[in-house]
């Protein structure tokens, strides 16, 4: 099951998914545990300690989204090496090319992600 992308399109979103883990990648390590740990100093007062603790968890959001978007990448890339990338995973159609141009880890096409959104009440940035 192939879709009908030239092999330089399909070269093309490899190596823009390949840039993307990498930036999330690097991202993460500069981030690093500073990002999620709370220093005593912040919290000397009650006002400190609860504007540390959002932002720990501002942090702990931001980093669960990088990690869904990194296996929502990696998943893309296996699509690609097995010949299944650009086909919508809820109704097997082919997902536009402009999509997968703005979105290249997509997995399912506009109307499936509009009908899952409705169905479940739910944005998913990676769909």
């Amino acid at each position: 099951m192939s879709v009908s992308f030239d092999k330089k399109f399909i070269q093309s979103q490899k190596e823009s998914l390949l840039q993307l883990k990498n930036s999330i990648l690097n991202a993460i390590n500069e981030k690093g545990l500073s990002a999620i740990q709370i220093e005593k100093d912040q919290t000397c007062e009650d006002g400190d300690q609860a504007q540390a603790y959002q932002d720990q968890n501002l942090s702990f959001e931001l980093m669960d989204r990088d990690m869904k978007k990194l296996h929502d990448i990696d998943h893309a890339l296996a699509k690609i090496e097995d010949g299944t990338y650009g086909f919508c995973e809820d109704s097997d159609v082919p997902i536009s090319k402009k999509r997968l141009e703005k979105m290249p880890w997509a997995k399912y096409s506009i109307e499936s992600a509009e009908q899952i959104e409705k169905e479940h009440g739910i944005f998913h940035y990676g769909t």
